[in-house]
């Protein structure tokens, strides 16, 4: 009984680690058309009508920012980081399966630290009210916010991840 509810709860975690994710995908998926959308005007306004937004550079930026970020979780997902393949044959499948273990523990102490480091520097800029140099004056805890989501949501999907290679015994990219 223990067991099964163990189970479940194992489950329900990465069923909340995926959403997580693809949340951030989605959210990743918007500052794409938000860019291009910013970028668009700004070259309408220029080309045909002589005007500037005058922020589309300063917030293409940090829509990049807000892409890269959100989009780490579901890049692991889908098993788009480098692998050095050679070294993943030679191992076979157990090696392997030790090998992923250890890479991710790592990946995962990194990525809290990563987390860790990107909120203590947004809580910086949020404590002395530090805005961007721009005409927009926008805080620069908003982009750096970004940072410390996405590399949150990356390390939840980092023990996803893991739990999935040697808990679950799934296969995943």
């Amino acid at each position: 009984m223990l067991t099964r509810a163990r189970a479940r709860a194992g489950r329900a975690a990465l069923t909340i680690a995926d959403r997580a994710a693809t949340a951030a995908l989605v959210a990743a998926a918007a500052a794409v058309v938000f860019m291009t959308a910013l970028v668009t005007v700004e070259v309408v306004g220029r080309s045909f009508f002589g005007v500037s937004t005058l922020v589309a550079d300063e917030m293409a930026g940090y829509l990049l920012v807000a892409l890269t970020f959100f989009g780490l979780a579901d890049s692991l997902r889908a098993g788009a980081f480098i692998r050095v393949e050679f070294v993943d044959a030679w191992l076979g499948e157990a090696g392997r399966r030790r090998l992923d273990a250890v890479l991710l523990v790592v990946a995962f102490g990194y990525t809290v630290f990563l987390a860790w480091q990107f909120w203590g520097l947004a809580a910086q800029s949020w404590r002395f009210g530090t805005t961007s140099l721009q005409v927009s004056r926008t805080p620069i805890w908003i982009p750096q916010a970004c940072m410390v989501v996405g590399t949150t949501i990356l390390a939840v999907a980092v023990v996803a991840r893991l739990a999935r290679r040697l808990g679950a015994g799934e296969p995943v990219p």
